[in-house]
Formats: structure tokens, C-alpha cells, sequence
């Protein structure tokens, strides 16, 4: 048997042992490749290494570690388990920030595939794989941290990805935790400060606005921070623009604390808005009034930004937006295009996805409900249109 390191983990393992299986029944059913690598493979590779015999041990034949047909399949109930906490983890996540118990699925339960606790002791973490399988004793403790990862406060849903690599690539990251930091107490102070400074904005609109619109970001109020976050890590990338295309709820405070635009500018709207009640308004002093007194919440706003670790100052936009919300989308993705071609020499631009980013933010109806979303996503790998990829926040109560 080969001594290298064993590849296969998860679904993987399951599907070689099931070709081995055939193999073994018909090797001719097999192409020529892969009955040279069952030659010098056997499904005992997943099972744990026994110690090396001493002289007298070796002298006496031992058939007890012998691979049974129990533990081929132990392997791959072990092995659909893992599987099914990948593509379905998020069934069993825990993400209502009210309590109610997610809905869970009966695949991820280890009755459903015939397990019990003590047959994944008996199992390597190989079966497992994957990067927090690391240093785990057994299967047992990386199925533990693999459900902390898919099913803990966060979901993830990837199985609906055709391209291979694109799955591969995530599940890694997902399991690596490369994209979480423990964050310290002064980075916990400082969401925190973060997040008041949201709250209170939105109390004191609500306590002067009584009888006006404001479409209010109470309830996700953590698309401040998220935002950023993508923010700053895409000025770190060295990102020369990024793009926000969103429709009304959350916007003031957007407005407000990411683009940096004055609160005195956002308090003046509605001291428009209230004058402009009951009047009738001239198509040229709607600019600043309003027909209806919610312009505040069509404007767009521009900002140079800059932290401590760039050299140079990122363009920061906040695309203006009319009442008909998800036709900002395409609007956005124009932009960014736009700011990734480079137009300085003769002939076809030629474009930089990495210089613009475009951050598209939508109500939870709005996604899957209007037509210009998908058609927006249709254009995502055309020849003129394609962008390089968007970042898609739906922004509901459960953000």
C-alpha cells in the first residue's frame, strides 16, 4: 500500500471506496488509470495505521486488523455524513437573532446513516478532511468542529456552484477560518461604539421625524459595520473605487456614517420635506424640496477615503437611486465597469476587475422578486459588462 499522504476525505473518500468496490467486483470496469492506482490503494488507507510489529509480533500472522465489509461501510456512512454538513449545515445554523430553533435536517443526524458516536472514535479525522481535521484525535472531534463551522451562527450555502475549484475554494475558506479573527476588547469596543452611533441616530430621526418617511436600518443595524469592513479590506487590496448601489431602508445612516456626509446636510431634508407639505413645488426647486418629500432617500454621495495602511485615497460612491429600487443595480455595475477599463491608449480598453468593486445592497423581497436582479446577473460574464464579480448584501431582520 502506497505510504503517502492519503487524499481523500469527506464525500471524496466515499466515492473512491464505492469505485473501489466496483473494481474489486470487475476490475475491467474500470478505465486503465485507475486500476494502476487501486494496485497500490485499498480503502484500508482511511482506517488508522496499526504500530509496526517487532520481530517476535511479525512472525505470527495477524488477521484482526484485518478490513471488514462493517467497516468499509462504517467509512462511508462517516464519510455521507460530513457531506451532507457541507451542503445542508445551514439548515441547523443558528441565525435568528430572536432564538426560534432553526429547522434542521434529518440527514444530519448520525441515526440517519446508521452511525453512533463510538464508531466515529474509531475513525481517523482523515475521514473527516479538510483543514479542522488538523490535530483532531478522531472523527468524532472534527465532525464537532466541522458542525461548529456550518451549522454554528453562520450558514453557508454551496451546492448549487457548478464549478468544482469555485466549491472547493469556499469550503476551504469556510473551514481554514481564514476570513475570522478573535477580535480583541478594543475591537469589540469599538463595533460596539460603532453600532451605538447607528442606534442613536436612528432614535433621534425617529423622535423629530414622526410624520416623515425615513425608512428606518433598525433591526440590521450590522450593515454599518459590514460595510465597513468590505470597505477597508478593499482599500487594503489596493482597490481604487467601490461602488454602493442600495434602495431606501438603511440609506440615511449609510449616507450618514459610511460616506461621512454631514448630519446637519440629512437634517435639512426634512426640514425641506416639512416646508414642501401641502405646497405645490416648481420642477426647478424639486431638487432640493422634493414632489414628495423623500428625495433625502434618492440622493447619492461621493467620499475620498483613506486609513493608516494605504498611500493613496480610495473613491467611495453611493450611487443616487429613484423609486424604482433594483434599477440602481445595473447602474452600479456600470460604474464600476467603467472605472476598471482603462481608456489611455488606442485601440479596445483594457480592463482591471481588481480597480472597482461594486457592492450591491437589496430588501429580502426585492432579490428574488424583480426581474432587473437577474437580468443584472445575466450580464456578469458578457464581454463589456462583466464586472469580475459583485458583493450581494440582502439586508432583512436576519442580515
Amino acid at each position: 500500500m502506497s505510504t503517502t499522504k492519503n487524499p481523500f476525505y469527506g464525500s471524496n473518500a466515499g466515492q473512491v471506496i464505492a469505485l473501489y468496490e466496483q473494481f474489486s467486483a470487475d476490475p475491467t470496469s474500470v478505465d486503465e488509470e485507475t486500476r494502476l492506482f487501486f494496485k497500490d490503494w485499498s480503502p484500508d488507507s482511511l482506517l488508522p495505521r496499526p504500530a509496526p510489529l517487532s520481530n517476535t509480533q511479525a512472525a505470527k500472522p495477524d488477521t484482526s486488523s484485518a478490513l471488514t465489509e462493517a467497516d468499509v461501510l462504517t467509512v462511508v456512512s462517516a464519510a455521507r455524513v460530513c457531506r451532507m454538513v457541507r451542503e445542508v449545515g445551514h439548515m441547523a445554523a443558528h441565525i435568528d437573532p430572536l432564538g426560534s430553533n432553526p429547522p434542521g435536517d434529518p440527514d444530519l443526524e448520525l441515526e440517519a446513516h446508521g452511525l453512533t458516536t463510538e464508531d466515529l472514535k474509531r475513525l481517523p479525522a482523515s475521514v473527516v478532511g479538510g483543514p479542522l481535521a488538523e490535530g483532531c484525535a478522531n472523527a468524532l472531534e472534527a465532525l464537532g468542529k466541522l458542525r461548529l463551522a456550518y451549522s454554528g451562527s453562520v450558514g453557508y450555502e454551496t451546492d448549487h456552484i457548478q464549478a468544482s475549484a469555485e466549491r472547493l475554494w469556499l469550503y476551504n475558506a469556510i473551514e481554514s477560518g481564514r476570513y475570522f479573527t478573535d477580535n480583541d476588547k478594543v475591537a469589540k469596543r469599538t463595533l460596539l461604539e460603532r453600532l451605538i452611533e447607528v442606534d442613536i441616530f436612528e432614535d433621534y430621526l425617529d423622535l423629530i421625524t414622526r410624520k416623515s418617511k425615513r425608512f428606518s436600518i433598525e433591526g440590521t443595524d450590522i450593515l454599518i459595520p459590514v460595510l465597513d469592513e468590505i470597505i477597508k479590506s478593499s482599500a487594503i487590496a489596493g482597490t481604487r473605487e467601490v461602488v454602493i448601489g442600495m434602495a431606501h431602508r438603511g440609506r440615511l445612516n449609510v449616507l450618514t456614517h459610511v460616506m461621512g456626509k454631514p448630519y446637519e446636510a440629512i437634517l435639512s431634508g426634512f426640514a425641506d420635506a416639512a416646508k414642501s407639505e401641502g405646497t405645490t413645488v416648481s420642477e426647478s426647486a424639486s431638487s432640493s424640496i422634493g414632489w414628495t418629500g423623500d428625495v433625502k432617500y434618492h440622493l447619492g454621495y461621493n467620499k475620498a477615503y483613506k486609513n493608516g495602511t494605504q498611500s493613496e485615497e480610495m473613491k467611495l460612491s453611493l450611487i443616487p437611486n429613484p423609486s424604482h429600487l433594483e434599477f440602481v443595480n445595473p447602474v452600479a455595475e456600470g460604474h464600476v465597469r467603467a472605472a476598471q477599463d482603462n481608456r489611455s491608449e488606442t485601440g479596445e480598453p483594457t480592463q482591471d476587475i481588481s480597480a472597482a468593486l461594486a457592492v450591491l445592497i437589496h430588501g429580502d423581497a426585492a432579490f428574488p422578486g424583480q426581474g432587473v436582479v437577474p437580468e443584472t446577473l445575466n450580464l456578469c460574464r458578457l464581454h463589456g459588462y462583466e464586472t469580475g464579480g459583485s458583493l450581494h448584501i440582502i439586508v432583512n431582520n436576519q442580515i
